[in-house]
């Protein structure tokens, strides 16, 4: 995937967007490193005192962290690993008169690759303090580095009561994301407290509120968070607004318990990001009511999900599982929209729910005929009695005989090619249906393609291939 930097100048000062997303503004991007960067330094400088600290900070290639952190005496050596090295050179040019040169400094160290793999070759127990400063992510593979198994990672590396502190979401537009990330930490021994702040230029934005994480194998106590020590000329942060950010309105709250956890194979907060998008004015009701983060300490509480609700494979087992479930079954079934999930940034659930609510319609618009005789076409391709019972299928359908009792293999089959449309759809809406693309926002941009061409013929492809993949899921039930 392609990356696009635009760095937007006006007077007295910078905005810098990666892919059209903001990055930082420079008339307050303090609020967001200074909140990032000085409670876990100066809570590592009260557990470590006397000791020259380590500091690993994963993404900031803008060298606006490393700034931060060099305002600590006691921090001897930082490392930092940024995988754009277009990011970095900008930190040397263009971004050096707001991080004041942070990146060419001679306790920091730059590595430019992936963090993921950089870690992994990592040591045990080397860091007092890890920084994960990175940028919100816009798609599965860039979810991995707020896995459990990335956390688990960075638990290794820090030294035992040592500090990490974490970029989030917003809790109030990405509600169940941002208590993702909290019950993720909490899964890998992480006591953690979660701050919340507002950023006026990401507000402007239509972000949100702002959120980041600050975690520990050791508990982190009132205490200590009431007696940090703020470094001079800080442009932002004091005692004053760091101890309200630890409080969350109850009705955000209460979303911890109601979210599971991140991993690589359920791959749970890029699904929150993308299917539950949060109304603030739903949950914000002023109530006065408040969960003050630093007055609990939590122990994981989540559980682990078994179905990856973004893999297309499972959606398909779900709907085959439940095709002759009994109306009045004892089961409770999950939720159907988890199973026809918003699979690209730029859907939205309310199309999905539209979709589910209209599914007798939809299903009417394909053309059962042209679908058959191209299955049909490829029929070499399919085991031998399903072959014969589509081209018995297909010959009722066109000289209008009574469907009678179908072959509960020819249900299923029907059933899926059916499904893969919806779900293909989803995935790639000009591919299947050829209606143009619509690339929106909470602010509602757009944008129009026509949909002619090449997109119909990768539409067609998708759906005569979907046989023999649905035929092989089948198989495997079975013999299972």
């Amino acid at each position: 995937m392609s990356i696009s930097l635009f760095i937007e100048n006006y007077d007295h000062g910078i905005a810098f967007y990666i892919n059209g997303d903001l990055q930082f503004d420079s008339a307050d991007e303090a609020i967001y490193h200074e909140n990032l960067v000085i409670p876990a330094l100066s809570l590592a400088i009260q557990r470590f005192p006397d000791t020259a600290l380590r500091v690993l900070i994963c993404g900031g290639g803008d060298g606006l962290a490393a700034r931060d952190v060099l305002r600590f005496a006691q921090v001897k050596n930082i490392d930092l690993v940024d995988y754009n090295p277009d990011v970095i050179e900008l930190a040397n040019t263009v971004f050096k008169p707001y991080n004041l040169g942070s990146l060419e400094h001679e306790k920091v160290t730059v590595y430019t690759q992936e963090a993921f793999g950089f870690v992994r070759e990592l040591v045990d127990n080397y860091y007092h303090v890890v920084i994960c400063d990175f940028t919100c992510p816009k798609s599965a593979e860039d979810a991995k580095i707020y896995s459990q198994e990335w956390f688990q990672e960075v638990n290794r590396i820090l030294i035992p009561s040592g500090i990490v502190a974490v970029n989030g979401v917003s809790p109030n537009y990405d509600t169940h994301a941002f208590w993702c990330l909290y019950q993720t930490l909490l899964s890998v021994n992480f006591a953690t407290k979660p701050l919340q702040i507002q950023i006026p230029s990401f507000s402007n934005h239509d972000y949100g509120d702002w959120g980041f994480f600050l975690g520990s194998t050791q508990r982190i106590l009132r205490t200590e968070i009431e007696n940090i020590d703020f470094p001079n000329n800080l442009n932002y942060l004091n005692r004053e607004n760091l101890l309200p950010v630890f409080k969350f309105e109850q009705k955000i709250a209460a979303y911890r318990h109601q979210v599971t956890i991140d991993t690589l194979e359920n791959e749970r907060l890029f699904y929150y990001l993308l299917n539950y998008l949060s109304n603030p004015e739903d949950i914000l009701l002023n109530s006065g009511e408040y969960v003050d983060f630093l007055d609990i300490n939590e122990q994981f509480n989540a559980e682990i999900e078994n179905i990856n609700s973004l893999d297309l494979e499972s959606v398909a087992k779900f709907w085959l599982e439940n095709i002759y479930a009994a109306p009045n079954a004892d089961k409770d079934l999950p939720n159907i929209n988890q199973f026809v999930p918003v699979r690209h940034p730029y859907h939205e659930p309310k199309m999905t729910t539209y979709w589910l609510d209209n599914l007798q319609g939809l299903l009417s618009e394909i053309d059962v005929n042209k679908l058959l005789n191209s299955l049909l076409t490829r029929v070499q391709e399919l085991p031998p009695q399903i072959a014969s019972e589509l081209r018995t299928f297909a010959d009722k359908i066109k000289y209008n005989q009574p469907l009678g009792t179908l072959n509960p293999k020819m249900v299923e089959l029907i059933t899926l090619l059916s499904i893969t449309l919806l779900m293909t759809n989803l995935v790639a809406p000009d591919s299947v249906f050829a209606k143009g693309s619509y690339y929106g926002s909470r602010s509602s941009s757009s944008s129009y393609n026509d949909g002619t061409g090449d997109s119909k013929w990768v539409g067609f492809i998708f759906t005569c291939f979907s046989s023999y993949w649905i035929y092989s899921i089948i198989k495997r039930m079975r013999n299972n």
